[in-house]
Order: structure tokens, then C-alpha cells, then sequence
């Protein structure tokens, strides 16, 4: 899968010293968006199944997650926002028994034309929240409101007061 990936232009590095590795999308210099997809490859009695999660990492907020909320990064400890493929129609059938070939260049290709789909600049990414999320697909899910809705406050006002949501000890999100 590797160099189907490659060869879809996608980089392997990891967004954080130590963290793990990813695929992203690259784009040019003035982006505000890392668009990755974080591999899960499972073997499986049968077969074997390619899942993993899509996401996006915000290089600008992180900054000021770090300056301000250093070891207080509430549910942005591994990115913005990410969601696992099996969640989708498509994607999440990347699956071959043993006997088959694995169609890498096909499944490379799909995850290219989903992580296309990211806006690259941080006014298109909250432009396009705001005017339908939809086409931000599983990464606008309901379950995110709560990162959503600390980045639409942190673009109109980056005050280092903002509470940065958490995950509270009775799994509320606070």
C-alpha cells in the first residue's frame, strides 16, 4: 500500500515527534490544513482489511495550543478532528481474502479523492463547515461539535482564555 500511496502523491512523516506515522496529502507552502490518513492494516484468518482513520491537523492552532495550553490540549491531542473509514460506504470495505490480490492503486486512489476533498486554507475549511458539512463528510460528524465549535471561537478571537474543550472523568465533554 505504501507505494500505491506514493504514487498517489501522499508523504509518509509524523505530524508529532514520536507520534505515528501518516500519509498526508501535501499542498503548497501557504496551506493551513494537514489532510493525512493514519494506517491500520489487519490481518486477518481470512483475509486481510485495510482501515484507518482520515484527519485533519490545524498547524496554526496547534501553535497556540502550545503556547498557551501546554499540556492542556483537551481532545486536541492528536489532531483537530479524524474519523475511521470503516465509517464509510466506500472506504470502509477495504478488505481481500487471501486468495485475491489486494487492489492498492484502486484503494490508494479513493483515499486520495476523499483527502481532495479537505479544503486546504482555514477559511474554506470553516467556510465550508458553516455552509454545509456535508461535504466535509464523517469529519463534521455531530460528535465533533465540540472541536467545531472551539475553532469557530479560536478564528474569531485566538484569546489564550479559551477554554479548550476535554473529555470529563464521566466522559461529557466539558
Amino acid at each position: 500500500m505504501g507505494e500505491a500511496l506514493r504514487k498517489e502523491g501522499l508523504e509518509e512523516l509524523r505530524l508529532f515527534p514520536k507520534g505515528p506515522k501518516v500519509w498526508v496529502l501535501p499542498g503548497d507552502s501557504s496551506d493551513d490544513i494537514i489532510r493525512f490518513f493514519w494506517p491500520h492494516a489487519y490481518r486477518r484468518p481470512w483475509g486481510f482489511s485495510y482501515s484507518g482513520a482520515i484527519g485533519i491537523e490545524i498547524p496554526k492552532l496547534r501553535e497556540w495550543l502550545r503556547s498557551h495550553k501546554a499540556g492542556n490540549e483537551g481532545l486536541f491531542q492528536s489532531c483537530f478532528v479524524n474519523y475511521m473509514i470503516a465509517n464509510e460506504d466506500i472506504l470502509g470495505d477495504f478488505c481481500v481474502t487471501h486468495s485475491d490480490p489486494v487492489p492498492d492503486d484502486l484503494w490508494a486512489g479513493l483515499l486520495r479523492d476523499r483527502l481532495d476533498k479537505v479544503p486546504t486554507k482555514l477559511s474554506n475549511l470553516v467556510a465550508t463547515y458553516r455552509r454545509n458539512r456535508e461535504e466535509l463528510g464523517w469529519l463534521a460528524h455531530p460528535e465533533w461539535r465540540h472541536p467545531w465549535d472551539f475553532l469557530l471561537k479560536w478564528c474569531a478571537n485566538p484569546d489564550p482564555a479559551l477554554d479548550v474543550p476535554r473529555m470529563l472523568p464521566e466522559g461529557r465533554i466539558g
